[in-house]
C-alpha cells in the first residue's frame, strides 16, 4: 500500500509532465527560482478503522500552481493556460483507469475545488491556482 508521500510523488510526476511546467518537486522546497512550478502537499484528512487490521484514509491534498508575478495581464494569461490542463490530468486517470490512480497509489477521490489569485512562496509574490483534491481515499493495513 502507498504512503501519503508516494501519492504526492505520483501526482507531482503527472503534473510535472505538463508542457511548460518547469518544476514539480516531490517535496516542497524552501525556495523556487523556476516558474511556473507546481507543488502538492497534504492539507487535511482523517484515518479510520475499516476492517479488523485495516484502515481507510480520506485526505485533502493541495495542488498549487505558481506563476512569477511581474506583469499582471501576462501572468494571468500564463496561469489560465493551466485552468483545465491540471484538472484534466487529475481527472483523466479516474475516467480511463478507474481504481489505479496515480500509479496505483489511491483508490479514488471525490472532487477538485479551486481558488485563483495571488499566492506566495518563500517570500516571493506569485499568482496562480490552488486546487484541492478532496476525498483522496487510501486503504491499507494497520501496521
Amino acid at each position: 500500500m502507498a504512503t501519503l508521500q508516494q501519492v504526492i510523488d505520483a501526482i507531482q510526476d503527472d503534473l510535472g509532465a505538463l508542457t511548460g511546467i518547469r518544476e514539480a518537486p516531490d517535496e516542497a522546497p524552501e525556495s523556487m527560482n523556476l516558474f511556473p512550478f507546481v507543488v502538492v502537499y497534504p492539507s487535511s484528512g482523517e484515518w479510520r478503522s475499516d476492517t479488523p487490521g485495516g484502515k481507510i484514509g480520506l485526505h485533502t491534498l493541495t495542488v498549487e500552481l505558481h506563476v512569477a508575478r511581474k506583469d499582471l495581464p501576462r501572468d494571468i494569461q500564463k496561469a489560465m493556460a493551466y485552468s483545465e490542463s491540471i484538472p484534466n490530468v487529475l481527472l483523466k486517470t479516474v475516467a480511463t483507469v478507474g481504481g489505479d490512480l496515480f500509479d496505483g497509489t489511491i483508490q479514488t477521490f471525490d472532487r477538485i475545488t479551486y481558488t485563483f489569485g495571488p499566492l506566495g512562496w518563500a517570500g516571493v509574490d506569485t499568482l496562480g491556482f490552488r486546487f484541492q483534491i478532496v476525498g483522496v481515499k487510501m486503504q491499507s493495513n494497520i501496521t
